[in-house]
């Protein structure tokens, strides 16, 4: 687990190192409730349905995604819930406690775990974002191998950091 409070520390240092290169990606495509940044060599895929976005077309070390959760705002409990599902081919998860609050004008709750798969351990960060207004709760995932988390952290963490409202 002290990856995954490492890499909430790092998201907090990080966050204000993001670089000009950066790109701003908001979400949804439509009509967009959040935005964040994503350093401009990683690769994005947008559409209606949701977000995911790697560090290169070839490496999937850091996958995030980001999508609409069915939960309603007015429901933690469901959303955590749904956003476990996402994650459920996961073994062995150890989940950590539960952070909430407020940042630039989302609720934020983050809910981190480490888990395996058949590449071995994977570092899982689950952010749900709660834009006043909004029908339902949003996830942006972050899953991760070892070597992933180590050589993006700082991108990772940076990215997290700049998430705000639209």
């Amino acid at each position: 687990m002290k990856t995954s409070l490492l890499l909430c520390l790092v998201t907090l240092i990080a966050a204000p190192l993001a670089l000009a290169a950066d790109k701003a990606v908001d979400y949804p495509k439509a009509t967009p409730l959040v935005t964040f940044v994503l350093p401009d060599t990683w690769v994005v895929d947008l559409d209606d349905e949701g977000l995911m976005a790697t560090p290169t077309k070839d490496d999937d070390s850091v996958i995030v995604e980001l999508s609409e959760l069915e939960a309603g705002l007015d429901s933690l409990e469901a959303a955590l819930k749904e956003a476990k599902e996402t994650v459920s081919e996961f073994k062995n998860m150890k989940y950590d406690e539960i952070e909430k609050g407020q940042k630039d004008g989302l609720g934020i709750a983050i809910l981190n775990a480490e888990g395996e798969d058949e590449h071995g351990k994977a570092f899982i960060n689950l952010v749900l974002l709660a834009k006043p207004g909004a029908k339902n709760w949003i996830l942006l995932s972050c899953i991760s191998s070892k070597e992933g988390s180590e050589k993006q952290g700082p991108a990772i963490g940076a990215m997290i950091g700049s998430i705000k409202a639209k």
